[in-house]
């Protein structure tokens, strides 16, 4: 009997993973020898060594830093095809990909171009290793201008067809009021533009309910505090708003002591969907193989509501409804036969 195995060998779907938190670093490394980053970034070492080592309030500027090394096109490709072979090690068949354009500015891409790059890498990705991805375009609160221009580009056919399929908000909540954002959020509504900020990294439990009250998300990431406040608790059930978290990330950003400290069991009780994710994967050091593996073993979920967790991350995926139906009965075929070769003893 191995509940590891089990989740290990568990098809999933991830629907938060930034584009930006997933580089392998010796991939990063060739790619900043190719376009002579050694030379032309300040402080480059210093910089190598906050990938293996990072400084969780540093996060945003450690990013923008780094991105900085990848100069072409071929660059994004590479990003993106070892993402895909690493959500392959984890029998992820399905992840939502959260990129931020304005962290690619410098390399004079158009969005379309930008897009193609990728779907290059995506397209690799799905005939070597059978891996689908989408698209989430995200801007930075930090720059609010941005993101009547990203609007714009994810409501055109164009967007649509290279697999954009949402808009998303992220970075630090105390750059720029989340009131910023509304009319952005609510232009996107009626154009029926799909929504995922994040929330409560910094206001806690009044910047979820903020952001869930002015920007109306279809899903909300992190959402902090809300485990502990009924009222939010109560907002997230009666709108049917998942609630998507990475449990490292609160570990590595002092929210909870350890993964037994995480209210995971209250937002299940509450009755509250819950997905897991990895989110920036690279640098909090976890996967979401490992994310399923401390719900059960540290916050108290059982076999089948983690497999019920699993299923909810199809279910609230932005994907076609065919291919959503397809995946929801294979998967839980899949759960029956591993429950039975990992769990059930003679």
């Amino acid at each position: 009997m191995s509940i590891e195995n089990f989740v290990r060998a568990m098809p999933k779907a991830e629907l938060h993973v930034h584009l930006e938190g997933v580089w392998r670093k010796d991939t990063l490394l060739m790619i900043a020898d190719e376009n002579d980053a050694r030379a032309n970034i300040k402080h480059f070492d210093t910089w190598v060594k906050l990938l293996d080592n990072p400084d969780f309030n540093r996060i945003d500027q450690i990013t923008r830093t780094v991105s900085q090394w990848l100069q072409y096109g071929e660059d994004l490709t590479r990003i993106v095809y070892d993402l895909g072979v690493a959500l392959s090690k984890q029998n992820v068949r399905y992840a939502e990909v959260s990129v931020m354009p304005t962290l690619y500015s410098h390399m004079g891409l158009t969005l379309e171009a930008m897009l193609e790059a990728l779907n290059d890498g995506r397209d690799r990705v799905l005939r070597g290793w059978g891996v689908q991805m989408a698209w989430i375009l995200t801007f930075p609160r930090d720059d609010a201008r941005k993101a009547d221009e990203l609007l714009r580009f994810a409501g055109t056919i164009a967007a649509k067809r290279a697999g954009v399929v949402a808009i998303g908000l992220a970075g630090r909540e105390n750059p720029q009021p989340v009131t910023q954002f509304e009319r952005v959020f609510k232009n996107a509504e009626k154009k029926d533009i799909l929504r995922v900020p994040h929330a409560g990294d910094v206001f806690g439990v009044n910047g979820t309910l903020d952001t869930l009250k002015l920007l109306h998300p279809n899903r909300i990431i992190e959402g902090v505090g809300a485990a502990d406040a009924p009222d939010a608790l109560q907002i997230l059930k009666d709108n049917r708003v998942p609630l998507d978290v990475s449990m490292a990330l609160a570990l590595c950003m002092n929210e909870y002591s350890n993964y037994a400290a995480y209210p995971l069991r209250q937002i299940v009780d509450a009755g509250v969907t819950l997905l897991l994710s990895s989110d920036m994967p690279s640098y909090f050091k976890t996967t979401l193989s490992d994310e399923y593996l401390a719900a059960v073993e540290h916050s108290g979920l059982t076999i089948n509501e983690l497999q019920d967790v699993a299923l909810n991350a199809v279910r609230e995926s932005f994907m076609p409804d065919d291919l959503q139906q397809t995946m929801l009965t294979e998967f839980a075929q899949e759960y029956t036969r591993l429950s039975a070769e990992h769990l059930q003893t003679a």
